[in-house]
């Protein structure tokens, strides 16, 4: 049973959080993606647009003069870049996109969902493969087609209420009639084709917004009916009720993070963040629901593992398992290579505490050294802990772990962090992806040698190991 102060602290939560994202260049894990030029050139070309907001993503939160919206703060990934709108949308009305599918990895339109608590979550969703292109133009996300086509035009809609029984072409339902209820929707762009800016080097799809009566607005005039605004995503998890957990917990110098660690799937802010400090898995249940709704303007696409992690119990964390297939698409494939993948991308990424949302260190799936079978090794330290044979050659990758809690107040810990794993776009054949775990606590048994596994080492016992051939 739980202890019966930290209940009471728990329950009167309400919640909050989840996360977002994506990553980064064929040689090197770490904060960036982008070369600075191209980062730099994106911010350029599309930090003007009257609609959307500047380009938001770790390669853009380094820049000079950046706003607040740019800098990411849900738990992001490298080699992402996003283009946030937030508008109202007038009665009757809809908005038409026409762009050109990028050349990257993946990409989609989200809107999103007011969440319990104060989170944001998925709404409706179109991804890059299930949009239908314009006639005379292809696809170029479908397995089958040429990723180089060169007539690759797309028409995309969004309009005004709940997603209906038989929802049109191409279209996105804002989820709301209310024309003073804002819209907010995204662009997520991952992992563009080698030398190409954040769009994939197509630019953003032009916007018109046709009226009830039928009058079609453009540029400045569709944007002074819609009424964009560029402010920051406060989405995160409330300071004083994550200092509240931490001090009533049994273990106030490391909980969440235990001393055997357990990865398991993010469901909400209420059950993954808050539910973390009951460590009786029946009386989390009861008192949050665990509800495969998502939180921190999480990807519809993606599903989430996520692992609470403490230096007291070991200065090195090692993360292990079997690594799905995804498509190559770096530098610049022509075609889809496998077309049967497992998952669209897959990535790693050490973080700060669900208060600041923030992201220290990535690693993407093209990154990771394999071992037989298709095994990896990731290793988790601080910069002066990080064992010798820590490193590609011996068949390693190593992440920087970070600056632990990372939020403005003397009770954050620096030695307490989060480790989060993406499964994004999972074939529908991939029966062990976490998408189909479908209770907590099965996990493992669902997803098998999947599964990401931890231990915590100390520096010279993870040296003993030597590289692994």
């Amino acid at each position: 049973m739980a202890h019966p102060l930290r209940l009471r602290t728990i329950a009167a939560l309400g919640c909050a959080a989840a996360l977002t994202a994506a990553g980064a260049s064929s040689a090197q894990a770490g904060t960036t993606y982008l070369p600075l030029e191209l980062a730099k050139l994106t911010n350029e070309k599309y930090g003007k647009d009257c609609f959307w907001a500047p380009p938001k993503g770790m390669d853009y939160a380094r820049l000079p003069n950046t706003i607040p919206i740019q800098t990411p703060n849900l738990y992001p990934d490298v080699g992402s870049t996003y283009f946030v709108g937030q508008y109202k949308l007038p009665a009757g009305a809809k908005l038409t996109f026409r762009g050109r599918f990028p050349h990257e990895r993946y990409f989609s339109f989200t809107i999103f969902k007011s969440l319990t608590g104060g989170q944001i979550g998925p709404g409706d969703s179109l991804r890059d493969e299930n949009i239908v292109p314009d006639e005379g133009s292809v696809n170029p996300f479908v397995a089958t087609n040429r990723r180089d086509a060169k007539r690759r035009n797309y028409t995309v809609h969004v309009v005004g209420g709940p997603i209906p029984e038989q929802r049109a072409q191409n279209t996105l339902y804002t989820g709301s009639t209310d024309p003073n209820q804002r819209v907010g929707m995204s662009i997520r762009n991952y992992l563009p084709d080698k030398g190409l800016d954040g769009t994939g080097g197509v630019g953003l799809p032009k916007l018109t917004l046709t009226l009830a009566d039928g009058t079609e607005l453009q540029g400045e005039e569709a944007c002074a009916l819609l009424d964009p605004i560029e402010d920051k995503s406060t989405a995160t998890f409330p300071m004083e009720q994550w200092k509240s957990l931490v001090a009533a917990s049994p273990d106030p110098a490391n909980m969440p993070a235990v001393k055997t660690p357990v990865w398991q799937r993010f469901w909400n802010a209420a059950y993954s963040v808050a539910g973390a400090f009951i460590l009786d898995p029946a009386e989390r249940a009861r008192v949050f629901e665990p509800k495969d709704e998502g939180g921190f303007q999480s990807n519809p696409d993606t599903r989430y593992m996520t692992l609470p992690v403490s230096l007291n119990f070991g200065k090195v964390i090692t993360v292990s398992g079997k690594l799905p297939t995804f498509p190559r698409t770096l530098p610049a494939s022509k075609t889809w290579k496998p077309r049967n993948w497992q998952v669209r991308y897959w990535s790693l990424c050490t973080g700060s505490s669900p208060v600041s949302g923030k992201g220290f260190d990535c690693v993407y799936d093209a990154q990771v050294p394999l071992g037989p079978n298709r095994s990896y090794t990731l290793v988790v330290s601080r910069p002066e802990d990080r064992p010798r044979n820590a490193r590609p050659a011996c068949g390693y990758r190593w992440l920087a772990f970070g600056n632990g809690e990372d939020y403005p107040d003397p009770a954050a810990r620096d030695w307490v962090d989060t480790l989060y794993v993406r499964f994004m776009a999972p074939s529908p054949s991939f029966k062990q992806a976490p998408v189909n775990v479908k209770t907590p606590g099965t996990e493992a048994q669902v997803m098998g040698p999947y599964m990401p596994k931890s231990k915590y080492w100390s520096k010279a016992e993870f040296e003993k190991l030597g590289c692994r051939r």
